[in-house]
């Protein structure tokens, strides 16, 4: 996974960080999305992609390869949102 971009850093935004640790309830209805990154929810959901994709290759790499059962155990969690 060498070839990724990096991670973005965050502690110099202010409005990313207050965003990112801030629970969607607190949000008003009809707040306005962010022009650089959209919405929390939007957030979220990238991020989870993102954790499916590292997990998914960590896998993929595993020596000795583990057969779809053995993921299957080792993951009990990964599409039920435990």
């Amino acid at each position: 996974m060498a070839n990724l971009p990096p991670l973005p850093k965050i502690e110099g935004d202010i409005d990313l960080l207050l965003d990112v640790y801030t629970h969607s309830s607190l949000r008003f209805d009809g707040a306005p999305m962010n022009d650089d990154y959209g919405s929390t929810d939007r957030l979220v959901e990238l991020g989870e992609k993102v954790l499916e994709l590292v997990v998914t290759n960590h896998f993929y790499l595993e020596k000795p390869f583990l057969d779809s059962e053995q993921i299957q155990v080792s993951l009990p969690c990964i599409d039920r949102r435990c």
